[in-house]
């Protein structure tokens, strides 16, 4: 995760005002909310793609946590113009 992201991870207890902010977007994007929260910004904090959990179990959601940092970091790299849309959207 450190070769491609800044990971950085918010207490929604101290600090709630964030957690909202996230917290609606993934609503936005998903159309469902709640923890744990898993949220990609791009390099300017604007969230792109979120979802409440990632398992590592491959047979349960049909990617595993490394497939989706792969998948993000992609994208990220090879269709940076689609992301920053779905940034601007959310």
């Amino acid at each position: 995760m450190n070769d491609n992201f800044v990971n950085i991870k918010i207490d929604r207890e101290e600090r709630p005002d964030l957690d909202h902010i996230y917290m609606d977007a993934v609503q936005a994007m998903t159309g469902s909310g709640g923890w744990p929260l898993n949220v990609f910004l791009t390099p300017d904090a604007k969230p792109f793609m979120g979802a409440l959990t990632f398992l590592q179990d491959v047979r349960i959601i049909g990617s595993s946590w490394m497939e989706v940092l792969l998948g993000i970091t992609q994208a990220f790299n090879e269709r940076r113009n689609e992301v920053d849309t779905q940034a601007e959207n959310n």
